[in-house]
């Protein structure tokens, strides 16, 4: 139909500025993460100056995600959900212009995410192509030979950096019971908050970049 791309397109714009604002909110909580662990640091900071442990001693105890955590948690979901749906309309708007090509499935652009150590690559090589293929208005087959774009691979690699220190994190704080190794914790948690707030602004600078190609695909319409 006539219409079908510009009406994916705006559906794919809804999609990416839905995106955008969770991952601001996700950027926003990492800040307020960050301001409550220099608190927390400055207690430990003091409890050990006067050699003696936190009032209440239970406060020694390994951390456990408060409120913030939490709201951190389901951000993250929220944001999660919100990226995939963005990312189905986004590769499936490929098939209307250009060669109608793509590398991947649409499910599979999705499913992959899902897949332990295969989502390290794959779910990479699936933005890539929908990067590439919406700059260049799908204009050929294949893409392979064509260098990755710096923000997309900044981005992933930051990415990456903060998912697995946030799994060391956890690690730690599970056994951190002396205002030594809480203290630790709470040095390497400001440290991954700090990388998540980077991960964040280049996650949304990817969408927006993407967006920004797809709403330009309006210039070559539809083929008969």
């Amino acid at each position: 139909m006539p219409d079908d791309l510009s009406t994916v397109r705006r559906a794919e714009h809804a999609g990416a500025r839905w995106t955008t604002y969770l991952l601001f909110a996700c950027l926003a909580l990492d800040a307020i993460a960050i301001v409550s662990g220099f608190s927390q640091r400055s207690l430990l900071a003091r409890a050990m100056a006067g050699a003696q442990l936190v009032p209440g001693e239970a406060a020694a105890s390994p951390p456990r995600p408060g409120p913030l955590g939490m709201l951190q948690l389901a951000a993250f979901a929220c944001t999660g959900i919100a990226w995939l749906v963005w990312l189905h309309r986004a590769y499936g708007n490929l098939t209307l212009i250009g060669s109608k090509r793509s590398r991947f499935s649409r499910g599979w652009a999705i499913g992959c995410w899902f897949i332990p150590v295969v989502n390290l690559v794959r779910a990479y090589q699936i933005m890539r192509d929908l990067w590439q293929r919406s700059e260049s208005m799908n204009d050929r087959d294949g893409y392979d030979g064509l260098p990755a774009p710096a923000l997309l691979a900044t981005w992933w690699g930051v990415s990456l950096t903060w998912g697995a220190l946030g799994v060391v994190v956890a690690l730690l704080a599970r056994d951190a019971y002396t205002l030594e190794q809480l203290t630790n914790v709470t040095d390497l948690g400001l440290f991954v908050h700090a990388v998540g707030l980077v991960a964040a602004v280049l996650a949304m600078m990817v969408v927006r970049r993407i967006d920004r190609h797809q709403q330009g695909f309006r210039q070559i319409g539809v083929a008969a």
